[in-house]
């Protein structure tokens, strides 16, 4: 006789009000959808006529680093921080208010000097304070034959299609510049093709220049499709109609998510005719690989402390003031008559930066994973904060406080290995069924260097153990 079980009809009872709220809203959303799309298309497409106005060569100003404002300097320090490690150097910032009505563009434009890979780290602020700051970074690679590549991670869609010798990836979702970058750079060497100069040749143009000659060449080829017009004021051009109506209709809501999507699927599939994979370069930083290499030198990797010998050197190349936080050891228990192997070295490390002129600290975290098995180091995209103090006493107390303590080996630590029998006894007397070790950390608690083990019993019931690293005494009971 089956027995009934009331579960899924109470997960049903639970759920059937949040299902019937979404349904609801994606109802109203379509049905106000074709009004507020005719809305903005009456207002938009008038007003995109009269009143704008794109020069061919728009003015790229110069500015100081000081003079940035805050959330300008913190964006293009972060897309800065990111790809130093690969070698990209930034060759001046910029502001443009020819570009985007009622706002403003801060840039910063960086070469890669070995490949001549130009990149631009944008945010966008808007004088509508309503409206959401935006930022994003692009790729710039030109080919021998004139065509351009650029691979960017902006989340608005384009006004008008691009030229016929411009190829653009958009992926907004891949947020790390660092992933985005490369992405670009096995695209561009998948193609296989040569470059228009030579990067020596490249990296002694002027900046601004470049983006004049950039948005220039662009502004040319859509006059030339019908796209614009030539206005009666020299070096400027207008929409016509059917581009007006065109840039309304892409950035309208709700086709604006739409473009998007079908941009960044477009661009997953041909990334995915090169090899290239998007799925793994989105999400938390913590799953994101940005950078993977073998290890110098294979060897036995019997610990922490040996392990942590191969991670160092990245680790610097990566962030020059990161310090070890946290090491999490992923295990495989094969039994009490098995030895244990060691699955996965996870190194967490973090740094800060001060800036006491804006009164910000910016925090960066990361992971260095080491794989036993494929003999592998990989570095994990950085997850970034800042804290702003709101005067200078709080900035006083907060540039006071030390954000980090370091982790450090000492003679004293005693590896892994030498206190896992002790969390498999305290493990064999609390549990009533055996329990297979999963996980240690190695960690600091009020300046004791502590190991925690961690077990799951055949009835999946999570158990720990605290162990001190230096004596190796049990610390909870």
């Amino acid at each position: 006789m089956r027995r009934f079980s009331w579960i899924p009809a109470l997960r049903w009872i639970v759920l059937l009000p949040s299902y019937s709220v979404v349904l609801l809203v994606r109802l109203l959303k379509w049905l106000v959808a074709p009004a507020a799309l005719l809305l903005q298309l009456a207002i938009g497409v008038p007003l995109g006529l009269l009143r704008v106005r794109l020069p061919l060569r728009p003015r790229f100003t110069p500015v100081a680093e000081q003079d940035l404002p805050d959330a300008a300097w913190i964006a293009l320090s972060e897309a800065t921080d990111s790809l130093a490690p690969e070698g990209f150097t930034p060759r001046g910032d910029f502001r443009c208010d020819e570009l985007l009505r009622g706002g403003v563009i801060w840039l910063r434009y960086l070469e890669h000097p070995s490949s001549g890979v130009q990149a631009l780290a944008a945010q966008l602020t808007l004088k509508i304070k309503v409206r959401p700051l935006r930022r994003f970074v692009e790729f710039t690679t030109e080919f021998g034959d004139s065509r351009t590549l650029v691979t960017t991670n902006r989340d608005l869609p384009y006004s008008l299609p691009p030229p016929a010798y411009l190829a653009r990836i958009e992926l907004k979702d891949v947020w790390e510049p660092r992933a985005l970058y490369g992405l670009h750079r096995d695209l561009v060497a998948s193609l296989g093709q040569s470059r228009d100069a030579p990067p020596f040749e490249t990296a002694g143009r002027d900046p601004a220049a470049v983006l004049a000659d950039r948005h220039a060449r662009q502004v040319r080829l859509l006059v030339e499709r019908g796209w614009l017009r030539w206005d009666s004021e020299p070096h400027s051009v207008r929409l016509r109609p059917l581009a007006a109506l065109a840039s309304v209709w892409r950035q309208a809501w709700p086709l604006r998510g739409v473009y998007l999507r079908a941009a960044g699927q477009r661009s997953r599939r041909l990334l995915l005719q090169h090899g290239l994979e998007v799925k793994a370069l989105t999400g938390s930083a913590s799953t994101i690989t940005v950078c993977r290499q073998p290890l110098p030198n294979p060897a036995a990797l019997d610990g922490v402390r040996a392990s942590y010998e191969h991670v160092q050197r990245l680790a610097r190349q990566t962030d020059p003031g990161a310090i070890l936080e946290t090491v999490t050891v992923a295990l495989k228990d094969n039994g009490p008559d098995n030895a244990i192997l060691f699955k996965e070295f996870r190194y967490s490390f973090r740094s800060h930066e001060d800036c006491a002129e804006r009164q910000i600290r910016r925090l960066c975290s990361f992971d260095i994973v080491l794989d036993p098995a494929a003999e592998s180091l990989s570095v994990t995209a950085a997850e970034r904060e800042f804290d702003q103090a709101a005067n200078a006493d709080e900035w006083t107390t907060l540039a006071a406080r030390a954000p980090l303590e370091p982790l450090a080996f000492d003679p004293w630590m005693r590896d892994l290995d030498t206190v896992l029998p002790a969390a498999r006894a305290t493990f064999a007397r609390a549990a009533s069924n055996q329990a297979t070790l999963d996980s240690a950390s190695l960690y600091l608690e009020n300046r004791r260097l502590c190991w925690q083990v961690v077990a799951w019993t055949d009835d999946d019931q999570p158990l720990f153990v605290v162990l001190d690293a230096r004596s190796g005494a049990v610390l909870n009971p």
